[in-house]
């Protein structure tokens, strides 16, 4: 015969899991939106940082573009008809123009690589946090799974030994929580065992001198037949296909 199953789940009693599951979330969310926070305003500085240097080094460079034009005006006034000068001039102020342009293209690449970094870390940041948040969610939901667990199949073994089926041969999954509870549920489970036996030899030991003694009424030993037989059922072992798959 086919063994009973029935389907896994994790969420065994979503109310308590997904309660805990999101405590846990609202606590990280909250310590990331500050760390988020602290990060961007950091960011923000440093690309208004890399702005005004930009503009420093325009306003720079226009003043050195604005002295070449005096300065070489000057020259030409003063050199007269000295090309000679008037070339080691030319050449001194084209030096400081190149330098003036290399200085300014270098501050804006410094800025267009802040700005990259910035966006870079802003999504770095968001996807992380949205990923972070999930993983939270699916290991709120194992971690309680590994106490919900236990609750869960114990309330299903006491229903059990409620209807007087005092054999109970299923064990706790490798990692989950509450092993004492359930051990201590165990030992209960053998303690009404034994007092079981204890009940059903001298129930038998009555049986047999009910039957051997011709006064006693027929209905009284049918009765008290069907009672030894409704207390050995709670000691049988369960049949292996009725076990069903946790």
């Amino acid at each position: 015969m086919a063994h009973a199953r029935r389907k896994k789940s994790y969420l065994l009693d979503p109310r308590f899991q997904l309660k805990w599951t999101g405590y846990l979330v609202a606590v990280v969310l909250v310590v990331m939106t500050a760390l988020g926070i602290i990060i961007g305003r950091t960011a923000v500085r440093a690309a208004d940082t890399a702005s005004l240097a930009v503009a420093q080094a325009e306003r720079a460079y226009e003043e050195s573009k604005a002295n070449s034009i005096l300065a070489r005006r000057s020259v030409e006034l003063a050199a007269g008809d000295n090309p000679t000068l008037q070339a080691v001039m030319d050449e001194s102020l084209k030096e400081v123009d190149t330098q003036s342009e290399k200085n300014l293209s270098e501050v804006k690449q410094r800025q267009a690589d802040i700005l990259r970094d910035r966006r870079n870390l802003q999504l770095l940041l968001g996807g992380a946090g949205v990923a972070l948040l999930l993983l939270l969610v699916l290991m709120g939901v194992v971690i309680t799974h590994r106490i919900v667990g236990p609750v869960h199949k114990m309330k299903r073994l006491l229903r059990r030994v409620s209807t007087g089926r005092l054999v109970i041969e299923e064990r706790l999954r490798r990692g989950d929580e509450l092993e004492d509870l359930f051990d201590t549920f165990l030992q209960m489970t053998y303690s009404l065992r034994a007092q079981q036996s204890a009940r059903l030899a001298t129930l038998d030991d009555t049986l047999r001198r009910a039957e051997a003694s011709s006064s006693t009424p027929t209905d009284v030993v049918d009765g008290l037949r069907a009672l030894r037989a409704q207390m050995v059922i709670g000691l049988e072992r369960r049949r292996a296909s009725m076990h069903p798959v946790e």
